[in-house]
């Protein structure tokens, strides 16, 4: 019985630190590992030590969609096989 617990334990384990790396902190499991009181507050009170350069970046509005590797992988071998093509074409 202790075998199965410590192996149910470590897959939720597993789970949830693949939610957190996948998603953030800020996203995973509807937001439970996000901060109390953010950072990015607009009434600047909660970023008296942050750098001039982090009080000025912006603060994404929505959530980003994470494009698969694969996709990027498909448009550069794409720009280069059409860079490719107009090179040898210019012979």
């Amino acid at each position: 019985m202790g075998k199965a617990l410590g192996l149910v334990l470590m897959l939720v384990a597993l789970w949830v630190g693949m939610q957190i790396y996948l998603e953030g902190t800020e996203n995973a499991m509807g937001g439970i590992f996000a901060p109390l009181e953010s950072v990015r507050a607009d009434d600047g009170s909660a970023a008296i030590g942050l750098t001039p350069a982090a009080q000025a970046a912006d603060v994404p509005s929505e959530r980003t969609r994470r494009v698969p590797i694969t996709e990027r992988v498909r448009e550069r071998v794409t720009e280069d096989i059409k860079r490719g093509f107009e090179r040898n074409r210019d012979r």
